[in-house]
């Protein structure tokens, strides 16, 4: 009578280094899907911080350009003024005063009773002479400015978390490998390879958040 029987393999189908193999790919592809999710949110960030800056500049430029029209009409109109006061034309001289803005008006106030004034356009101390669009222009550069700063920190931090992926995918791709050796050696110094890389990658995640 011939006995059938089933041979046992040499190796248990699965043993510590798959387990290890498994559990080193489980972390790793989670981590790389959560870094790859923070990378795309923090590069499109950067993208609409770099938007608002360039928009926020383009705004700026505009007021001050429309401020240096405003100063160069406010000047051309004080010419006038004064060349019709020096000649005794009174009478075109109050006209020109009736054509002034407000900030103008004052200034010119301002200059008839400072002797150290030249213009109305001197930056002494106590010349109520102002451009509102220069403010405006100021505080857009300065909104700019921040949002500029933002961008570049959510740019470097997504350039942190793409760095972390390239770890941690190195992770995937020594694990993933380690599996495909029959010699414990190999197997045992690829999955020590795609330790290093997880705890690299994990150390530059938890930097960038």
């Amino acid at each position: 009578m011939t006995e059938t029987f089933i041979e046992t393999p040499e190796d248990p189908t699965t043993d510590l280094l798959q387990i290890v193999a498994a559990i080193l790919l489980g972390i790793a592809a989670t981590l790389t899907a959560f870094s790859a999710y923070r990378s795309a949110l923090t590069d499109g960030n950067a993208l609409q911080g770099y938007t608002v800056a360039s928009q926020k500049l383009a705004d700026s430029n505009f007021f001050y350009g429309q401020g240096n029209q405003v100063e160069a009409g406010d000047r051309a109109l004080f010419v006038a003024y004064a060349t019709a006061s020096q000649e005794g034309n009174t009478d075109l001289a109050d006209y020109l005063v009736t054509l002034m803005r407000p900030e103008l008006s004052d200034a010119v106030d301002w200059w008839n009773a400072t002797d150290e004034a030249v213009t109305p356009f001197d930056d002494l101390e106590g010349n109520p002479y102002v451009v509102g669009d220069y403010a405006d222009g100021e505080n857009l550069a300065n909104e700019s400015k921040d949002a500029y700063k933002e961008a570049v920190s959510a740019d470097n931090q997504g350039d942190k978390l793409e760095l972390a992926t390239v770890f941690l995918a190195l992770t995937l791709f020594f694990g993933g490998i380690a599996t495909l050796f029959t010699r414990r050696p190999v197997r045992a110094g690829l999955l020590a390879l795609g330790t290093v890389t997880l705890i690299a990658g994990s150390v530059r995640l938890l930097t960038a958040l």
